[in-house]
């Protein structure tokens, strides 16, 4: 019995007495763990796709924070009366450099991931594993553009964090815009074509646009010019210039056909979209429900912030009644369950239409002015009153009110009263923003007149991140920082012509153009804060064309001032980094 013992022991010896960290690794067999959850495609797929829902998270779905990169800029007065309060949306410890910050390192971190296990992926090929780097680093490449622009200079981790880690120190912008730079160099190389993906996947041409767009950023022109070019003179892509999709049959322009529901992806016959975020109403995660309401993440609620509420205009009679012309919220012109918190400054509103108000992205389809009256019967009482809306139309910009009568708008003319218009409550809008007569069936109260439920609000269409129409703008813009204005309008004339637009002319061509161009074509589509920061145009066009961020109508008495041009490094970041200093950006 002994000799067995003594044997036994030996043996157990002889099997982990050389390698006993082998012997004790712990290995998940039957359930997926750190070690094994980064092997198969189906894992890489599955980690990709959350990069997709940080990006649609960040940019679209969460609601407190889906405006901050389009309020912040030359385009929105976000409230009436107005009263900005920038010192205190902008501080170290709010919510807006927190959310910006947090949200980017998020998708950088699992970039890193993704890129970091690549190498011991057993299941991979070589092919699979260079397609699975480059879409980690599009992403990782997104996430540190986003954060340069917003922050300046940031940390640069480049690698999957394993442990805590608490020192980090400020890189530069330059370098930080450098490593964007070297990804999405390698990201356009190696992502497939957009002929092979699905609907809603990136692929080399929006590699190459985000690609031009830091370029320009990092002063690298000719660079920016050749990725845009790349763009194109792809194949696959074209603008699109005939009516098309779901709406074809129906009042409208090809312009407004781009934003109608469902013609967004290719898989519809558009050949502008380059990269579509992903919407599905009523399936788990896909990011639009009919029933919830704002306060539950995940819709996009484009709706609810830029179009009017209209029920709350009204015209006062000489004898002091108060005449209530449209119901709400009705899902046809007037916005749907618009709310308006975002109206249009005067720049926006008239200025960049001025030189040619015929333009196609000026429509009545695409901005629209006039609204039909829902209450018509109440103006038969008024028969002058009537007679200044024959059409039954409200016009914003023709409607004359007969001697006796005026206009007020707001809560039962207490909060918010004006009787200045455009305002919250009656104002042009971007239609991009909703779907007349098309919101889904489960939205509508009564779908005979259009009334809609109180869950109503978001916009139900997928989102364009990138549009073939950006490249002309782009590669203009790095045409005009290189003195060639004749190639810019070149490029501008091609969004011109499609909009039916006068031409513009080598002797227009300037950034203050091209910025101009940029809100003609893509209202509603880019955010505008990054546009101006990575142009270094923000603090001026502030200034000069967004009265909500004067001295006069700011709840400090100070006017918008340059520092602000940079969000601040959140304070919980500052705190978490107990072995390291971030500095703060200046002013904070």
């Amino acid at each position: 019995m002994k000799k067995i013992y003594l044997i036994s022991m030996m043996a157990a010896l002889l099997l982990t007495g050389c390698n006993e960290d082998k012997f004790l690794e712990e290995k998940a067999l039957d359930f997926n763990s750190a070690s094994n959850s980064y092997n198969t495609t189906a894992d890489f797929d599955a980690a990709v796709t959350e990069l997709y829902y940080l990006t649609r998270e960040e940019f679209y779905t969460t609601y407190d924070r889906t405006t901050d990169l389009s309020k912040f800029a030359d385009m929105w007065i976000t409230a009436d009366p107005l009263q900005s309060n920038v010192t205190a949306d902008l501080s170290p410890s709010g919510a807006i450099a927190k959310f910006f910050w947090d949200e980017n390192y998020k998708l950088i971190a699992q970039a890193n991931t993704v890129i970091s296990r690549l190498e011991s992926a057993t299941k991979l090929t070589d092919e699979q594993k260079k397609e699975y780097e480059a879409k980690g680093r599009f992403f990782r490449a997104l996430g540190y553009r986003t954060l340069a622009y917003l922050y300046g200079g940031v940390p640069l981790q480049l690698e999957e964090v394993t442990a805590p880690k608490t020192d980090y120190t400020r890189d530069t912008k330059a370098n930080v815009l450098a490593q964007a730079i070297e990804d999405l160099e390698f990201a356009a190389a190696n992502l497939p074509e957009i002929n092979t993906v699905r609907d809603g996947e990136i692929s080399k041409p929006a590699a190459n646009m985000l690609l031009a767009e830091v370029a320009l950023a990092a002063g690298a022109n000719d660079k920016a010019i050749s990725a845009a070019t790349a763009v194109i003179n792809n194949g696959n892509l074209k603008l699109m210039t005939q009516r098309f999709g779901s709406q074809a049959g129906e009042d409208g322009d090809v312009f407004y056909d781009l934003f109608r529901p469902n013609n967004q992806n290719r898989s519809s016959g558009n050949t502008e979209g380059i990269w579509v975020i992903q919407f599905e109403t009523n399936v788990e995660g896909g990011g639009n429900d009919t029933s919830h309401f704002f306060w539950v993440p995940g819709s996009f609620w484009g709706e609810r912030f830029f179009a009017p509420q209209v029920d709350k205009f009204q015209i006062i009679s000489p004898d002091g009644t108060r005449i209530q012309l449209f119901d709400w919220p009705i899902g046809d012109m007037t916005g749907g369950r618009g709310i308006g918190t975002h109206y249009a400054v005067d720049h926006l509103y008239n200025g960049i239409w001025n030189e040619d108000f015929n333009d196609m992205r000026n429509s009545e389809y695409n901005w629209p002015r006039r609204f039909k009256i829902h209450r018509t019967a109440v103006l038969d009482a008024y028969p002058d009153l009537k007679a200044a809306m024959p059409d039954g139309y409200f016009d914003l910009e023709k409607t004359v009110l007969p001697a006796g009568y005026s206009m007020e708008t707001g809560f039962g003319g207490g909060v918010n009263a004006t009787t200045q218009l455009p305002n919250r409550f009656m104002c042009g809008y971007s239609t991009k923003m909703t779907t007349p007569f098309h919101h889904p069936d489960a939205q509508y109260l009564n779908k005979s007149i259009y009334l809609l439920a109180g869950t109503a609000g978001k916009t139900f269409t997928d989102q364009y991140f990138f549009r073939l129409a950006e490249a002309y703008l782009l590669r203009a813009e790095a045409y005009v920082n290189t003195g060639k204005n004749n190639e810019a309008a070149a490029d501008i004339n091609v969004l011109r012509d499609r909009a039916q637009a006068k031409k513009c002319t080598a002797d227009q061509m300037n950034i203050d153009f091209i910025l101009d161009e940029r809100l003609r074509e893509l209202t509603c589509e880019e955010k505008r804060r990054l546009t101006l920061a990575r142009t270094n145009k923000l603090s001026e066009r502030i200034k000069k064309y967004n009265p909500y961020f004067s001295a006069a109508h700011s709840a400090d008495g100070k006017d918008y001032d340059a520092h602000f041009d940079l969000f601040p490094i959140p304070l919980s970041a500052i705190l978490a980094n107990k072995d390291g200093v971030l500095e703060q950006n200046p002013g904070y």
